[in-house]
């Protein structure tokens, strides 16, 4: 039974304390997105020369899009390694959003640490010429039969961010989809379900953020409440464990996708909150078995301050997996509070969250090496506020 109150706090918290806002921050970023249409993009093609200091705002947008559509800029030349440098620094990917709904002054400072870092070092390797020797194009000659995705595919506001239809950069991050049922779940049921859901959820989401419910122990209308918010976190599990088996469709896919109509918007804020969500639950569950399985908050305390500067070590090794999932994870724990604040701005500044994934695709050396200068100045970082924090 008490396992069974684990799973369902979990559920419940990680729709109602970050679901609701999540989605609801995420589909404001889109709108916002999707009205200016690539403005920074536009002016980062336009001007080169300040590319840095573009390229690390772009990445200081929250969620991945923002470092996302700087790879193919990088790819065909047209900003220099350290302006990709500072985008991938000042990125949080997803992770930002877990911070801006559980903790908004930390995301403010890591948003100014990595502002700060991510700038300084993509000024440093461009002033060094680092990087302007990569060979890029036998790279991309590997990956340039692929099929990709074209305009019949029933995407028919989609347009190119950064790079041009049929050029190197489409045919590799551009992949079709043929599994035509999953395209209906996400494009015609899921998300209507989803904003549904979110919608009925919003009022007793702040409610029960205000008040800090315990679960299970509420009688009537509230009960049914939050077993409306465990079905959302459940559903999001279901929908993100098929998604992410059966979509061939990239990250680049969806923001571009999403700048070209606020349908699409929709669509894919909801496949990323229901991620988003997954990853939450499974921090929170696992932190609370932790918890059960040591003894307690004080035994974890007393742990954290054995371990000194190593759990700073471990959370930058964690950023270095790509993707966003395990960096919402460690996010979620700073917020249960399980990590310290220096471990989690050390993460933050080596996690690039889903832009990885596309740099990989397209050029594995640059990545490797964009990796590499990311690890320096997160344990420069990491390790001055872990002394600050002694």
């Amino acid at each position: 039974m008490e396992l069974f109150h684990i799973i369902y706090s979990a559920g419940v918290d990680a729709f109602f304390k970050v679901g609701v806002f999540v989605s609801i921050s995420i589909l404001i970023m889109g709108v916002i997105d999707y009205k200016f249409n690539g403005v920074i993009i536009k002016l980062l093609e336009k001007n080169k020369k300040n590319g840095v200091y573009f390229s690390a705002l772009l990445g200081l947008i929250p969620g991945c899009g923002g470092a996302i559509v700087v790879v193919p800029l990088f790819i065909l030349r047209k900003v220099s390694f350290g302006a990709l440098v500072a985008a991938f620094i000042t990125t949080m990917g997803d992770a930002a959003f877990v911070l801006i709904v559980g903790d908004i002054k930390a995301y403010f400072k890591i948003l100014l640490i990595s502002g700060v870092i991510g700038v300084v070092s993509g000024l440093l390797i461009d002033r060094f010429k680092i990087g302007e020797n990569i060979v890029i194009n036998k790279e991309l000659n590997q990956n340039s039969e692929r099929d990709f995705m074209n305009e019949e595919s029933g995407h028919k506001n989609h347009q190119h961010i950064a790079h041009k239809k049929g050029d190197i950069v489409d045919k590799v991050l551009h992949k079709k989809s043929d599994v035509k049922y999953i395209y209906f779940l996400t494009h015609k049921v899921w998300y209507k379900i989803f904003w549904i859901l979110v919608i009925v959820s919003t009022p007793f989401a702040i409610e029960h953020l205000l008040e800090g419910h315990s679960h299970i122990e509420h009688e009537g209308d509230l009960n049914i409440i939050e077993a409306l918010a465990f079905l959302g976190t459940f559903l999001s599990i279901v929908y993100t464990v098929l998604s992410r088996k059966l979509i061939k469709g990239s990250d680049f896919d969806k923001t571009e996708s999403k700048l070209g109509s606020i349908k699409e918007t929709l669509i894919h804020t909801a496949e990323e909150v229901a991620f988003l969500v997954s990853w939450v639950f499974v921090a929170f569950f696992s932190y609370e078995i932790f918890l059960n399985y040591i003894g307690g908050e004080l035994v974890l305390k007393n742990i954290l301050d054995s371990g000194g500067f190593l759990v700073v070590i471990m959370a930058i090794l964690v950023g270095l997996i790509p993707g966003c999932g395990p960096q919402i994870l460690l996010a979620a724990l700073y917020i249960s509070g399980a990590i310290p604040f220096s471990a989690l701005a050390a993460n933050a500044i080596c996690n690039d969250g889903d832009a990885l994934f596309p740099l990989l695709a397209l050029s594995k050396k640059s990545a490797f090496m964009v990796t590499l200068y990311n690890i320096i100045p997160a344990l420069l970082v990491g390790g001055i506020l872990y002394i600050l924090e002694r």
